[in-house]
Parts: structure tokens; sequence; C-alpha cells
């Protein structure tokens, strides 16, 4: 139910049910403890949701990489991205790895201010750590280069990963290719 709630933004009647499996002895999940996290990051109240994570932490209760992709989603998506950095720090320092998903937050969130040197990194990191750039990867950097009018970029992005990815296939390029075009 929490979940239902926090997907429609009806943050009260999420945390009175909360309150609700608190008084009844229960006690709640990580996916209800996620649900929460994930309800305050999409509507902008990353801090909210990082105080969740510590709150279930102090508790002694186990957060896992969602746990920390959502936190990390609520910070990028406000454009705090050292904020976002530290929490990634935090994760990892626990012992859990970042995973495609968490990589792809970074990307979207760097993307998303212009900040192309930063995703450049980021790429190149996940490579260097064998966790391959999915198709999805490229497209969150088109559609950023895209959003500010630097298609040139773009196109020279798609050829740069040509080069640097060799098991990006001909359709996946041609794909993104379009996109750019479709764009001018």
């Amino acid at each position: 139910m929490i979940s239902i709630f926090a997907k429609n933004k009806m943050y009260d009647r999420a945390h009175e049910m909360l309150h609700l499996i608190h008084e009844s002895g229960l006690q709640p999940d990580l996916i209800t403890y996620n649900s929460l996290m994930d309800m305050y990051a999409r509507g902008g109240e990353c801090w909210k949701a990082e105080e969740i994570l510590k709150g279930l932490q102090k508790a002694g209760g186990k957060t896992d990489l969602v746990s920390y992709n959502t936190v990390i989603k609520g910070f990028c998506r406000k454009g705090l991205m050292q904020e976002a950095i530290r929490i990634l720090s935090e994760m990892t320092t626990r012992g859990i790895r970042p995973c495609i998903v968490t990589y792809n937050t970074f990307v979207t969130g760097y993307a998303g201010q212009g900040m192309f040197t930063e995703v450049d990194d980021v790429i190149s990191y996940m490579m260097q750590h064998n966790c391959r750039p999915n198709e999805l990867t490229y497209k969150i950097v088109v559609d950023g280069y895209c959003k500010v009018k630097k298609y040139r970029e773009a196109l020279e992005f798609l050829s740069k990963i040509k080069e640097m990815d060799k098991s990006f296939d001909d359709q996946s390029v041609q794909r993104l290719i379009f996109l750019v075009r479709d764009h001018m």
C-alpha cells in the first residue's frame, strides 16, 4: 500500500500507513523504506530520502543498492552532483558496488546540466571497471547534447563511442544518429 501511495505522491497517506505498521507491532521491510525514499526523491525532497536512508541504517536496518540508487537519483535530479557523489562514496564504503543504473543516473544528472566532460569521465570509468555502457547510456548523452542544440557534438560523441566500444552494434548507432537528426 505504501508504494501505491508513494507513486501517487500521497505523502500523508504513506506516512499514516507506516505509522499503522509500527503501531501494529510489525516492522516495515526494506521495500517499504525504499518506496518512501523513492517518493521523496521523485518529489524533489532528496534530503528527506537521505534522512530515511540514514534512519534505517541507524536503527540497524539493512540497506541495498536500490536504497542508495534512489537517494543518488534524488540528488542528481536536483543537480546536486556533489551530494550524489557523497552518497556513492558511502555506498561503496559499505561494500555495495554501483551498477549500470547507478552510472546512468550520474550520466543523466551531468548531461542534464550540460557537464559533458563529466559525462565522458563517468563512461570511461564504467568501461575501466567492467560495467559496459548500454544503449540507454548513450541515448541519455545524445539527448543531453540535443537539448542544448549541440548536434555536431552529439554526432562526434557517437563516432567516438563507435571507436571506443566495439561491442556497440551499428543498428544502435544508427538509431541514435536518427535521434540526433530528428532533433535538428
